[in-house]
């Protein structure tokens, strides 16, 4: 697998509407639809849909996901509050087996309710 270079998302004009059935919308911005496309991750859009999403409160109206890929192919997503106080609160963990992400590798992206509903950005984006 290549690398794959977000560094060039700041901001967002745009969002694509990431849709499954029996789940409420998720909405991706430019950066993180780039990610999809480039890296073959719709997957792990699912994932955020059909788990993270649903850990979406009041309290935690904004998550913090990180996906950390390890040197046998394996991938940790772990969300959490971002450690607003101290350190983070960890909502949810989601281990894979085999992804084709690059080995060691580190994502980081921003879940949030917003006006438009649920939205899955990079940090860059936010």
């Amino acid at each position: 697998m290549q690398t794959i270079d977000l560094s060039g998302f700041y901001g967002t004009t745009d969002k694509y509407v990431h849709r499954l059935p029996m789940t409420p919308d998720l909405l991706l911005t430019e950066g993180v639809k780039y990610f999809a496309e480039k890296a073959g991750a719709y997957w792990l859009m699912d994932i955020v849909a059909t788990e993270f999403v649903p850990k979406l409160s009041e309290e935690d109206y904004i998550i913090f996901i990180q996906v950390t890929v390890d040197s046998d192919n394996g991938a940790v997503i772990i969300g959490s509050d971002g450690g607003r106080g101290d350190a983070p609160k960890i909502l949810h963990t989601r281990t894979i087996e085999y992804t084709d992400l690059p080995i060691n590798s580190t994502f980081n992206f921003i879940l949030i309710v917003d006006y438009q509903g649920n939205t899955l950005m990079l940090p860059s984006e936010y």
